[in-house]
């Protein structure tokens, strides 16, 4: 079908986190959009509230973590007490991650300071607006505006693409044919407010709390503009069946904290409700997506929900641009429904057994669990049921887009890092002599913005460097890969090679961080950080057979 034919490549429905962050990565691609929203405008709504390591790392790529960072409070120290008496301390450094703080804002700050981005590329997102009526075929995807403000008017719009992103109560899933049934989790209720906050602990940004009670569990933590948030997990009979009042919140904090100083005053914000869970089937029909809380529901164990949904948008942001720049065969979009659903359903099941581990657990597991806390490593993580409360483990193995022939672990070097896992950082010296981050130069790389990075390590082999030379040179009919060597061997003299820069790892870190010390291995990282095939640096044609099944011959 013609360009002419098309309205615009892809519709959005929903403005929400998730929404704005596809329009976003669509913006930083240069893919024509539009975004309808429901609402008359941003969420005054605190909801998620937090912005974990690895979404940092990915909203970082498509230029737009600055603007969250400057109305976020970061913190490194998440303290755990059982009964009033210190359990456990999570502390984020040391991730491997550039981005080790939490962030900390509200769902409204985050609306309106991606808002901003788009307004600033002159993208409005268009308010007041129900979609109805999608009719999928072949070719694209037609959809009926309507227009719910005072200027009452229909329109019908086909796109190339569509993505529903309009929350655990939208409509598009059901459209076509995705909707899932949730499973409550009985007998627990929660309610929190945001308000300003004074105790016998501090009230710097920089913290947050979690109390383990009996039957409970509560929460003080940052939100932004000097605004720290409480929130409890009990018994459904403890819990009204409306939003609580401050002076409820407070006397319940001083019962359960055993702070009868604890205060809090000028509430924003405050909300009730009750938990269940659930995933669709799928993320994705024929040219029609899914994105955040269109397709999951979530438990509120480590504020998983908002930083899934947010991966979501990253990842079918470059694989849209791909495809609609004519670069990408099939696989790449049919990819992301099976890496983002699969993904959903493992949080969904790790979820679960954080909340009945923190939610059902018997008295004599407290006392257990406080007795040989000081002999239990990584006893933190393991209140949460063992969640990833960064996302830096979530991979995709089994991926349309993961292939291995990479080595194995080795000794003394450590576990490789194999298709489908998050590429690791590493500090490393430029070609022209300069400090510099393994990611600078992954994503975005050369400037181009799906582009996928091809790393050559030579494996301090000597003997690699006309190896590696031949790999970039048969992937070159493909230009979305940009070639980089990674070069550990000393008395290498690169820079006659084509001119083109390297980046030295004298000391092995790179090396050892993906597990190919004594190994020239040929690694190529997708758009979102993901690495997407390894292969022995002698045999580059199979990187060539896996360019041409991703992108087609050149």
């Amino acid at each position: 079908m013609s360009q002419s034919r098309y309205d615009t490549d892809v519709a959005i429905a929903g403005a929400g986190p998730v929404g704005l962050t596809l329009a976003c990565a669509l913006a930083h691609h240069g893919v024509r959009f539009r975004i309808f929203e429901r609402k008359p405008g941003p969420s005054q709504d605190s909801k998620g509230h937090d912005i974990v390591a690895r979404v940092q790392e990915l909203l970082q790529s498509i230029g737009v973590l600055d603007v969250i960072a400057a109305k976020s409070y970061p913190s490194l120290d998440h303290q755990i007490l059982l009964d009033g008496k210190p359990l456990a301390r999570v502390d984020l450094r040391g991730s491997g991650s550039p981005f080790e703080a939490c962030l900390f804002n509200s769902q409204g700050v985050i609306e309106e300071e991606l808002t901003a981005v788009l307004d600033a590329r002159g993208i409005p997102v268009e308010r007041g607006c129900e979609i109805r009526d999608i009719a999928a075929d072949d070719d694209g995807v037609s959809v009926t505006v309507e227009r719910t403000g005072d200027d009452r008017r229909s329109e019908r719009l086909r796109c190339r693409y569509f993505v529903g992103a309009d929350g655990v109560k939208g409509t598009v899933r059901k459209a076509v044919g995705l909707d899932f049934e949730t499973e409550p989790m009985p007998d627990r209720a929660t309610r929190q407010v945001d308000a300003r906050l004074s105790w016998q602990r501090s009230t710097t940004f920089d913290q947050a709390w979690f109390f383990l009670y009996p039957g409970g569990l509560a929460g003080v933590m940052p939100v932004w503009e000097g605004v720290h948030r409480l929130f409890f997990i009990e018994d459904e009979k403890l819990v009204p069946d409306r939003d609580p009042t401050l002076d409820e919140m407070v006397a319940r904090a001083r019962e359960v904290l055993g702070d009868p100083t604890f205060e809090m005053s000028g509430m924003v914000w405050a909300s009730h409700g009750k938990f269940e869970h659930g995933v669709a089937p799928g993320y994705g029909v024929g040219r029609v997506y899914l994105a955040g809380d269109a397709g999951h529901t979530t438990l509120p164990i480590g504020g998983q929900g908002m930083n899934a949904g947010m991966v979501d948008a990253v990842g079918l942001g470059w694989r849209l641009a791909m495809t609609l720049a004519g670069a990408a065969g099939p696989a790449v979009l049919d990819s992301y429904g099976p890496e983002r659903q699969g993904a959903h359903a493992e949080l969904g099941d790790e979820q679960v057994r954080g909340f009945k581990q923190l939610m059902y657990r018997s008295h004599l597991a407290d006392v257990a669990v406080g007795a040989v806390a000081s002999l239990m490593p990584n006893l933190a993580e393991r209140v949460f049921g063992g969640m990833d409360l960064t996302q830096l483990s979530v991979a995709y193995p089994d991926s349309p887009l993961s292939e291995d022939h990479g080595p194995g672990t080795l000794p003394l070097v450590g576990k490789a890092v194999p298709a489908g896992a998050r590429a690791p950082d590493a500090r490393l010296v430029s070609s022209d002599g300069a400090d510099t981050q393994l990611f600078d130069w992954i994503y975005n790389p050369d400037g181009m913005s799906w582009g996928w990075r091809l790393l050559m390590f030579d494996g301090r082999e000597t003997e690699a460097h006309p190896g590696l030379a031949r790999a970039a040179a048969l992937a070159s009919p493909w230009p979305w890969v940009r070639p980089l060597r990674v070069l550990a061997e000393p008395g290498h003299d690169a820079g006659g090679i084509d001119g083109e820069p390297f980046l030295r790892d004298l000391d092995g870190v790179a090396h050892r961080a993906y597990g190919l010390d004594g190994k020239p291995t040929l690694v190529l990282v997708r758009p979102d950080g993901h690495i997407a095939f390894r292969c022995d640096a002698t045999r580059p044609e199979r990187l060539a057979a896996y360019c041409r099944t991703v992108g087609g011959d050149a």
